[in-house]
């Protein structure tokens, strides 16, 4: 046995041993401590005001989510925050002490103001870690990313998926966090610029975005794919720009200010 899938299985009987100490819930209890229809339950687990796990095939809920002393409305916003974790990592994050919430656990932070908004602040930043969007640069027309030749540029930033594409893009460009190489970048007429999403521990990456660009006379034209939308085409003044990054940066900020999907 790897060690994979060692971890999975405890993983597994850890599980097992929550729903018998109905640390987890079928779903029919949970409704009923809710005291929501299971059409309500489906629409609060779209918005991800509930989580469940699977066990062994089958649904459950954990228990603190319909816990009677704390507040419902408050745990469930929270819940919506962490989202871009997995279930069980998010039942460890609402469950566990945590040192920036002065050692008290999310849960016991619901119960004051003060506490409660700096619950939502910090679950925020430890929700973002769990999803990573990457612009990357590279020189001359791609279709897809290419193999053989290194990126002219790569940013990197931790950011919620649910935020605005570009917005996300915008701020791996602008964070000052992961950027290689550092500069100076080339100036180049045509460029394809990518935005992929990444989860933590998941090696796979989705393709978010694909920018073709064409520069001529201080006007980059851009082929705009955006998976599971038609392409369409823009145009922006670029005059002034000093290399392929800024002209790249122009174009992404014109779409956070035009709110374009």
């Amino acid at each position: 046995m790897t060690f994979r899938e060692e971890i999975q299985r405890q993983a597994r009987a850890a599980r097992r041993e929550m729903v018998r100490t109905r640390e987890l819930l079928a779903q029919i209890e949970f409704c009923a401590r809710l005291g929501v229809s299971e059409r309500r339950l489906a629409q609060m687990l779209a918005a991800g005001s509930v989580f469940s796990m699977m066990v062994d095939g089958v649904q459950y809920f954990p228990a603190l989510l319909a816990d009677p002393t704390v507040d419902r409305k408050r745990l469930q916003s929270v819940c919506r925050i962490l989202v871009p974790a997995p279930p069980d990592c998010r039942l460890d994050y609402l469950s566990a002490r945590q040192g920036n919430l002065g050692n008290i656990t999310p849960l016991e932070a619901l119960s004051e103001d003060k506490s409660y908004r700096w619950l939502r602040e910090m679950a925020r930043g430890w929700a973002a870690e769990w999803s990573r969007t990457t612009v990357k640069i590279y020189a001359g027309p791609s279709v897809e990313e290419p193999c053989e030749i290194e990126p002219t540029y790569v940013a990197v930033c931790e950011a919620d998926p649910r935020e605005n594409l570009w917005k996300r893009a915008m701020e791996a460009m602008e964070a000052g966090g992961y950027i290689a190489p550092p500069g100076p970048h080339p100036q180049v007429d045509t460029a394809t610029f990518f935005v992929i999403r990444s989860s933590a521990g998941d090696s796979d990456e989705l393709l978010e975005a694909r920018l073709n660009v064409d520069i001529v006379d201080d006007v980059a034209r851009v082929l705009i794919h955006i998976c599971n939308s038609r392409d369409e085409t823009d145009a922006v003044s670029v005059a002034g720009a000093d290399n392929i990054v800024d002209v790249v940066h122009r174009i992404v900020a014109g779409f956070c200010r035009m709110k374009r999907r």
